[in-house]
């Protein structure tokens, strides 16, 4: 059973709001502990300036009353002239614990305790009167429904005996709620983040994964070896875009290479067609004269012929038979030799111009027979190649222009020489204006309409042996016809080095 998955989209944004929402919790955790923290600080700072002040204050005001009224007459004073220097409204409990004075109001502070609130003196109280007998201070803070109170308790001695303790009161709540405003307005504000971050991060991821959908698509139909309509983020300039372009140029590369295999593909099964069309042409060419030449024998081998005349023009066509038999199968053998690279002539520097001039004089006297005549205009021009192989090459394209040439009419060898080639071409007028099947003239056994030849017994493996000659010196063919004339073009590339096996 395939697994669901969910898209990457709602993944990246699904732990983007847990994170966020991660985020956002311990930074809210963060600033109330801060804002509490500095509060506090605050508060502790505010409460060592109040009691130093208080000390001096009790101690100048013991000093100015000494002797004038009792020390419990003087509390009640105390505590009033107490609240109206400092501002906070304060008490005043004896050694026992029980509240000896206080002061509830003042009109010149914004603290306000009326009789019902004035219980906050009361607050902790058991707990630091404890602490006051060891001659410590304590601050308390106590929050009173919405607002936060700070209790001082100061211990009070007279000549090193505890007498009582002093608590003051006060008011912080516009601290906590200055505080609290700053929390809300955090809380506010992170909760439209909330709401616009993960839309954004949703919107963002679909962004970054369309393209990577669209490229997993086109891969996936790629792979299936279909054609995809939609085009690629190649635009981008991230990963993304180069992810893009690198499949295209991966994409273009495996079609390069397929159609390259396909090519491949195309040439073995041409060049088997190519094999099985020459074995069918061997077998047919090598059964007209082994039928012929089996007749003969046949005939002749029969009791009592004793045909004088039948017999001499029997020997005579055999021998001629068996000539024709004996030169294909040397032709084939060597294009055979030729197609498989098996050549084991010398690479030489050697003058193509006096080779062709060479050439032409040997064909000389079999064009004077058909009253023809062979132009050559070459010059002088050292090439590599294989001297005899090339020279079976000028050989056969002259010899097929002076059988299939009309008589009284020249054969022209002409060379040209560029910065990189040589180029040697052909010439000759035909009889008739006879079109030839250019795509298949350098085909093993093709042959072209023998009532056009002077000469018979071709078996039309010239031109191929001489392509095979010309390929191998990484040299090209061509044939073509303009009217009745006919050109063979024969283009070598200069100064290039043959591998000899």
């Amino acid at each position: 059973m395939k697994s669901i998955s969910l898209p990457i989209h709602w993944k990246f944004t699904i732990g983007f709001i847990l994170l966020f929402s991660l985020a956002t919790g311990c930074l809210y955790y963060y600033m109330s502990h801060v804002m509490e923290k500095q509060t506090k600080l605050t508060i502790q700072e505010d409460m060592k300036k109040l009691q130093l002040y208080t000390y001096d204050f009790i101690q100048q005001y013991t000093l100015i009353h000494q002797g004038k009224e009792a020390a419990n007459e003087r509390i009640t004073p105390l505590l009033q002239a107490l609240n109206r220097s400092t501002g906070h409204s304060a008490a005043y409990f004896d050694k026992d614990g029980h509240l000896s004075g206080k002061t509830l109001q003042s009109t010149n502070v914004s603290l306000r305790l009326d009789s019902k609130s004035a219980s906050i003196f009361m607050h902790h109280l058991e707990e630091d009167q404890a602490l006051s007998l060891q001659n410590k201070s304590i601050v308390t803070i106590v929050q009173d429904g919405r607002k936060h109170l700070v209790l001082l308790t100061l211990p009070y001695y007279v000549e090193d005996q505890y007498e009582g303790m002093f608590r003051m009161v006060s008011d912080y709540s516009s601290h906590y709620t200055h505080n609290d405003a700053i929390l809300k307005s955090l809380a506010w504000f992170l909760a439209v983040l909330f709401i616009i971050v993960p839309l954004f991060s949703y919107l963002l991821s679909i962004k970054i994964t369309r393209p990577l959908l669209m490229l997993s698509r086109v891969i996936r139909r790629f792979g299936e070896g279909k054609q995809e309509n939609g085009t690629l983020p190649l635009n981008q300039k991230d990963e993304v875009g180069q992810l893009a372009q690198n499949f295209q140029r991966m994409k273009e590369q495996i079609e390069k290479q397929m159609e390259h295999l396909t090519e491949e593909r195309n040439k073995v099964i041409e060049l088997e067609q190519n094999k099985r069309r020459l074995y069918q042409h061997i077998t047919h060419e090598l059964k007209t004269p082994l039928t012929s030449i089996s007749g003969y024998a046949q005939i002749i081998g029969e009791p009592g012929f004793h045909d004088a005349i039948f017999l001499e023009r029997a020997a005579t066509r055999i021998k001629v038979e068996s000539d024709r038999l004996h030169t294909m199968v040397v032709q084939v053998l060597e294009l055979a030799r030729q197609e498989e690279g098996e050549n084991r002539q010398t690479v030489l520097l050697f003058d193509l111009g006096a080779q062709l001039k060479a050439c032409c004089e040997d064909m000389e006297i079999k064009a004077s027979r058909y009253n023809m005549k062979l132009q050559c205009d070459v010059q002088d021009i050292f090439i590599n190649g294989q001297e005899e192989e090339l020279r079976r090459v000028w050989v056969n394209l002259l010899d097929n222009a002076i059988r299939y040439g009309a008589a009284r009419t020249a054969i022209a060898i002409k060379m040209e020489c560029t910065e990189k080639h040589i180029i040697v071409q052909v010439r000759n007028k035909q009889e008739q204006d006879h079109k030839a099947n250019v795509a298949l003239i350098f085909e093993p056994f093709y042959r072209e309409n023998n009532s056009l030849a002077k000469e018979q017994g071709s078996i039309g493996l010239g031109l191929a042996i001489c392509r095979s000659i010309v390929e191998h010196h990484a040299g090209t063919i061509q044939f073509r016809q303009d009217d009745r004339s006919v050109i063979v073009q024969v283009q070598l590339p200069l100064g290039h080095k043959l591998a000899t096996n």
